[in-house]
This record gives C-alpha cells, structure tokens and sequence, in this order.
C-alpha cells in the first residue's frame, strides 16, 4: 500500500473532494457496488483487473488519476451476467453490446450509467447508442498462443475499428454486418478452438481485445476481498503475482506529468 502522507497529495492533484474527476469515480464505485451485490446474490465470481486492481492494492481505491473501471471474469460468469443485465429491471444500469447496440465495435462488454453522458478520448465512442458512464465488463478465454492472439487483433482492427471510422452510416452498418458474420461468427471461433489446445491454465481476454498479457489460472483460480474505497470488493487471490505478470513492478508510480484520460468530459441528467 503507498504511504498515506503520499496518497493524500496524489488525491489533492489529481481528485480533491468536489471535483468533477472525483465525482466520476464516486458514481463509478456505486455503479460497481450494484455489480458486485448483483453477482453476490447470484453467485457469479468476478474480480477487479488491470489498473483497478492496482488501485486496489496500492491505492485502496481508485488510482487518484484513473477514470475507468475494469472487471474481468470467466466465460459462464459472463454469460450468466449478461442475461441476468439484459433482465435488469432498474432504470440506472444498462449493458452495452453489438447485441444491444449495434454500432458498438469492442470485444468486450461494458455497463453502462443511463444518467449521464461522456465523451471518450478522440470521441471514440460517438457512434455508440448508450454513451454513458461505464464499467468494462472481459471475459477470459483459454489462449495457447500470443501471435495467434495478435493475429486476431489485426481482424479487429481492419473489420471493426476501421468500419467505425466511415463517415456514412449506410455504408458502416453494412460492412460491419459482414464482419459480424465473416470475423465473429467464422474466423474468431475457428482462432478460438485452435487458441484452447495446449493452453494448460493460460487466459486472455476475448479475441480482438489486443490486451496480450496472459493470465495463470493459479492467480485467478479464486478470489479475496481487498478494501476499495468505502467497500470490500474482490481481486485475484494472488493479485500481487498476476499485477507483476502484466505490468512488473506496479507498486512505482507512473511519470504523473504524462497521464492521459480517457474521459474528456461528462455531462450529468
């Protein structure tokens, strides 16, 4: 855990109480705080990954700079979250994918604030239906192989990134009607099945996610609550192992005059 003295002059630069930054993350932790009690009553395991996880060990909380939110879990746990999203009956929450919104392009799924609105960076998102606050939601598959993996990535880029860029819409919905059909319903399964021999305990996230780092079914297997914020929410069990494995020695600090958003602004309904 960083030293306190430290943390509390990252929170003054970065997220003081009351500002719009904080603000955010404070709407994210409740967002979070529904997930977890969602998949709690239903027995669905999940835990915080990548830059939240740091912020979990390092920070207790939020990294005082991060503005997003990242979750991972395995392929049942996804699928069972999903539908349970998709039945979700309040006002507030909405789960984000090709499937309910057609113009979205990522391989993974994101829940959704239906209160607020935000611009990503280089307005990434501004084909997207539901452009609101959002926690994202990967799951993780067996993965064999790193350049298989890459391979598919460059798929992703070429059918679905670029198609988001086309100014015409006619045009853009129709090739990404294609490449649903030709990448995610032909070329991704056949990557996948090929992906899952010889994997023995290694994960990645979904094809096209072009995060590469593996992750070892010995750090993941189960998991342990840790204090997030005002909560206890849960990471790997062996969190230090699989943070060291994806990012080396997390626990230094990155150069703080070189951090990049990904949020350029919120508007709140």
């Amino acid at each position: 855990m960083i030293d306190p003295a430290l943390h509390s002059e990252l929170r003054e630069r970065f997220n003081p109480d009351g500002s719009p930054l904080r603000r955010h993350q404070l709407l994210m932790l409740d967002m979070l705080k529904k997930i977890d009690r969602l998949c709690r009553d239903n027995g669905i395991t999940y835990w915080l990954s990548s830059g939240t996880c740091i912020g979990a060990l390092r920070h207790g909380g939020f990294i005082p700079w991060d503005d997003d939110v990242d979750i991972e879990m395995f392929e049942q746990d996804f699928k069972r979250l999903r539908r349970l999203m998709m039945d979700y009956s309040g006002d507030d929450l909405v789960w984000q994918d090709s499937s309910t919104d057609y113009e979205y392009v990522q391989p993974f799924a994101k829940i959704r604030d239906t209160h607020t609105e935000i611009c990503e960076l280089e307005n990434a998102d501004r084909n997207y239906k539901y452009r609101g606050a959002f926690i994202d939601v990967f799951v993780l598959r067996p993965s064999s192989s790193l350049k298989l993996y890459e391979f598919g990535g460059k798929f992703q880029q070429l059918f679905f990134y670029r198609t988001q860029r086309l100014e015409n819409r006619f045009l853009r919905r129709s090739v990404l009607s294609f490449s649903r059909v030709f990448v995610s319903r032909m070329v991704f399964p056949l990557l996948n099945y090929i992906g899952m021999v010889g994997s023995n305990g290694q994960f990645r996230h979904r094809l096209g996610t072009n995060f590469t780092k593996a992750r070892s079914m010995e750090d993941i297997k189960s998991t342990r609550l840790v204090e997030f914020e005002d909560t206890m929410l849960p990471v790997p069990v062996n969190a230090e192992n699989y943070l060291r494995k994806i990012y080396g020695n997390y626990e230094s600090l990155p150069d703080l005059d070189n951090i990049t958003p990904h949020i350029t602004k919120i508007k709140y309904f």
